[in-house]
């Protein structure tokens, strides 16, 4: 097995450790932080546990599944979300509307009139597009189920996915799995049918669908990967230098520790590679990530009485389309999903703010970003009297934007990795955003 060094001891460097390790590989993760994790965190403060990036992964993967239930410790504290974690509200005309979750009640909801539910039927008469030709998330959504249902139903997903902005967004590298729909099947309705078939028929092993966190939030995960990986782990380095020689890679770090290894994996952000203390030609050549953009997001958990919110938070959460104006992007019901989120008789709301469409409105302020929440909480969700707990994490740069012309970054990422021998770029600006797509890449690179 080749001798690899890993930078980043986020989700993505983790899982991708812990696959080399199972499968015997000699490994080394580097961590600047003292901490691992990166953007998965958790804060517990007594019976009040606030999240300061993902709140759940969706496990419907018999081989993300695996992977979990491979860490040492971690099965048993694997909680599910409550069958109320199906239903989820969007906001139309300042009030939430559950999204339908069937034929009868996508019929019968106010989320879309009349006209906008009859346009969805023509979707499967719609033809395929060139796949030549690069698409928005907007203008693909609009094109097949009309605007009605992008302003109030895409349009507030790709808010609470990516805090970005669909007209810019690419269908094919932010939504590959959508893309995939027409590109093969012809359309949603139809490629929809064709998976449902195709799963009833598969002989692979299936998984029960469901949403899980942990008991002690989602920073378990990373947390229980650091305990497996004691001994290939190593936080709060410096790295002085990064040198390619004859087709292998010599690292320094923390003044005296220098090894030379067969692969290299970066896992950290994009917008921090070009900072890693590579030699001139090869630090210049990835400056070009640097023009990813990641927008800045701020992440405030407050709780309440349950008597001082009239809103019954019977749900995931609540999405805020952007042509509501209004001045966050969303709110989830972190104690309405998991246990132990909030004391008895409390409820705790996690609210988003800033992205793509308001960046000015994030900011690192509580008092500022109170302000500006506080209001729109009253306005759309009955929310009355002061907090009982408050906790802020704002994201300078929060969410890789998978902008249209997104294949420029890969081709260049592709190309560097042909050009350096040993050499890779791994991290959620490469296969996806997701927990589950940045486990899946790690699954796929060992294989």
């Amino acid at each position: 097995m080749p001798k690899t060094c890993i930078i980043g001891a986020g989700i993505s460097g983790l899982a991708l450790a812990w696959q080399l390790k199972r499968q015997g590989g000699d490994c080394t993760i580097l961590e600047q932080a003292d901490q691992v994790g990166g953007a998965m965190r958790s804060h517990r403060e007594g019976a009040y546990l606030a999240e300061e990036g993902p709140n759940s992964i969706l496990l419907n993967s018999p081989d993300i599944e695996d992977f979990l239930y491979s860490i040492p410790g971690l099965e048993e504290r694997i909680l599910e979300a409550t069958t109320e974690a199906n239903k989820r509200y969007i906001v139309r005309n300042g009030k939430t509307h559950a999204v339908p979750m069937g034929p009868l009640s996508a019929i019968t909801t106010p989320l879309w009139s009349l006209k906008g539910k009859l346009r969805v039927l023509r979707e499967p008469f719609v033809k395929a597009i060139d796949s030549n030709v690069e698409e928005s998330v907007a203008d693909y959504v609009r094109r097949r189920l009309g605007d009605e249902l992008y302003q109030y139903a895409i349009n507030p997903l790709v808010g609470g996915i990516y805090a970005g902005d669909p007209e810019k967004l690419s269908l094919r590298y932010g939504f590959p799995k959508l893309y995939a729909l027409e590109q093969e099947h012809g359309g949603l309705i139809r490629g929809a049918i064709a998976k449902m078939r195709a799963v009833k028929t598969s002989p692979a092993r299936k998984v029960r669908k469901r949403i899980i966190s942990f008991q002690d939030g989602m920073g378990e995960l990373p947390a229980q990967l650091a305990k497996a990986l004691t001994e290939e782990l190593q936080t709060g380095v410096s790295i002085q230098s990064i040198r390619q020689q004859n087709n292998q890679w010599a690292v320094v770090w923390n003044h005296q520790e220098v090894e030379v290894f067969d692969k290299l994996i970066l896992t950290i952000p994009a917008h921090r590679v070009s900072k890693l203390p590579f030699e001139t030609p090869l630090a210049a050549e990835f400056e070009f990530l640097s023009q990813i953009d990641y927008p800045p997001v701020s992440v405030l958990s407050l709780a309440y009485k349950q008597q001082d919110i009239s809103h019954p938070l019977d749900g995931f959460g609540a999405l805020v389309p952007e042509c509501e104006k209004r001045k966050i992007l969303g709110a989830l019901f972190p104690s309405t999903l998991f246990a132990n989120r909030a004391p008895e008789g409390e409820a705790l709301l996690t609210v988003f703010v800033g992205g793509e469409r308001q960046p000015e409105l994030a900011t690192a302020h509580i008092k500022q970003l109170k302000e500006t929440v506080l209001p729109e909480l009253e306005s759309l969700l009955g929310v009355k009297g002061p907090p009982t707990f408050c906790h802020l994490k704002h994201w300078q740069q929060a969410i890789p934007q998978y902008k249209l012309g997104y294949e420029r970054f890969l081709e260049t990422m592709n190309r560097i990795e042909s050009d350096h021998q040993g050499l890779h770029l791994a991290g959620n600006y490469r296969t996806g955003i997701s927990v589950s797509y940045c486990i899946e890449s790690a699954l796929n690179f060992t294989r």
